[in-house]
C-alpha cells in the first residue's frame, strides 16, 4: 500500500476551548497510520484566540496551515476555502469542535482504499442535545432528502471523505449559494455511509442556534429542488377545483332558502386566501433572492491572512488583492 498525501479541512470559529484537544486528538489518530497528512484550520472571522492558538501550532509542525477569512462567510464557504487549498489525494473535512470523533478518521481512509470516491458520515445518536433539537434535525434531513431531485443521504453530515477528483469536479459547481453535503451528492462518484455516534461538545457552544436550522432547511431545499414551487401550483390548483364546487352548492342552498351566514365563510376564506398567498410569494421571493445572489458573481470569499500555505494555493476566485497578507 504506497503512503498517500491525506488533507484534513477544519472549519473554526470562536473555538479557543477545543483547539489544543483538536491537536492531540487527531494527531493521535493519524500517526498510527502509513499515509502523510496536512492540517487545514479555517478561521472563519474568530474574535477569541482561535487564530493565535492555531497560528502557535503552525509554527512548530509545518503540516499544520491556516487560512483566516476577512469576515464570517458561513460554514459553507469555509469548507470551499479549505477544499481549495488542499493538496492532498483526499480531503477529509472535520469540525474543531470535536462533536464528530477523528477515531472514525481510518475507517473513511480505509473505504476510500477501497475505491470509493466519497465516504461520509452517518450519525447514529446525537448526545448532549435537547430532545426537541434532535427530533428537529431527524425530521430536518428527511424533508430535505424528500425534497431534493437527487438521493441525498439523511443524517449525514459534512465530516466526510471526497477525492481529489470529486474535489476538482467540485470547484466547477461555482454557485454562491452553497449547499456542500448536497453538491457532493450531485456531482454522483461511489459513495458510501459509515455509521458513527456523535460526542457532545465539552467546549464552547453551538454556532447553530434554533434559526440556524430553520435558515439551513431554506438553503438545502431551495438548493436542490423546485418542490416548493410545484407543491404551491398544486394547491392554487385545489383550491380551483374546491371553489368551482363550492359554487353549485351555495347557489343551491340560496335557491331553498337555506343559505349558510355569509360574512364568516368570507373572511375566513379571505384570511386563508391572503396568508398562502403571502406564503407563496415568500418562497418565489427566495428563488428569485437566490438568483440575484448567483448574477453579481461577487467572490465566494475573502482571504484576509495565511499560515504555511503557498502563494496559489487559494486559488484566483478566493483572492482579495488589498485584504490578502502572507
Amino acid at each position: 500500500m504506497t503512503p498517500a498525501l491525506i488533507s484534513i479541512i477544519i472549519p473554526a470559529r470562536n473555538e479557543e476551548g477545543n483547539i489544543p484537544r483538536l491537536e492531540q486528538e487527531v494527531l493521535a489518530v493519524v500517526e498510527a497510520l502509513p499515509d502523510e497528512f496536512e492540517f487545514i484550520v479555517v478561521d472563519n472571522d474568530s474574535t477569541d484566540r482561535t487564530g493565535e492558538l492555531v497560528k502557535a501550532i503552525c509554527a512548530r509542525d509545518p503540516r499544520w496551515k491556516y487560512l483566516r477569512l476577512s469576515r464570517n462567510f458561513t460554514v459553507e464557504m469555509s469548507m470551499t476555502a479549505g477544499l481549495r487549498a488542499a493538496r492532498g489525494e483526499a480531503m477529509i473535512v472535520l469540525y474543531s469542535d470535536l462533536q464528530d470523533p477523528p477515531a472514525v478518521i481510518p475507517r473513511f481512509i480505509a473505504k476510500w482504499r477501497e475505491g470509493y470516491d466519497v465516504v461520509y458520515g452517518v450519525r447514529t445518536a446525537r448526545p448532549g442535545e435537547p430532545v426537541w433539537r434532535n427530533l428537529a434535525v431527524h425530521w430536518v434531513y428527511r424533508v430535505i432528502a424528500w425534497s431534493s431531485d437527487v438521493p441525498i443521504p439523511p443524517d449525514a453530515g459534512d465530516f466526510r471523505l471526497i477525492s481529489r477528483q470529486v474535489r476538482d469536479a467540485l470547484e466547477r459547481c461555482g454557485e454562491y449559494n452553497r449547499y456542500l453535503r448536497g453538491l457532493i451528492a450531485w456531482l454522483g462518484f461511489r459513495q458510501v455511509g459509515i455509521p458513527y455516534e456523535r460526542r457532545a461538545r465539552t467546549a464552547g457552544r453551538s454556532q447553530a442556534p434554533f434559526w440556524h436550522l430553520v435558515f439551513f432547511a431554506f438553503n438545502a431545499i431551495t438548493s436542490f429542488s423546485l418542490k416548493p414551487l410545484r407543491l404551491f401550483t398544486f394547491l392554487g390548483l385545489a383550491l380551483l377545483l374546491l371553489s368551482a364546487l363550492a359554487l353549485p352548492v351555495y347557489v343551491i342552498l340560496a335557491i331553498v332558502g337555506s343559505p349558510p351566514p355569509g360574512i364568516t365563510t368570507i373572511i375566513t376564506l379571505l384570511f386563508v386566501a391572503i396568508g398562502l398567498n403571502s406564503l407563496g410569494i415568500g418562497i418565489l421571493g427566495e428563488y428569485l433572492g437566490r438568483t440575484y445572489a448567483e448574477v453579481k458573481r461577487r467572490p465566494l470569499y475573502v482571504i484576509q491572512e495565511t499560515v504555511n500555505l503557498p502563494a496559489d494555493a487559494t486559488g484566483p476566485v478566493a483572492l482579495h488583492p488589498v485584504l490578502e497578507e502572507r
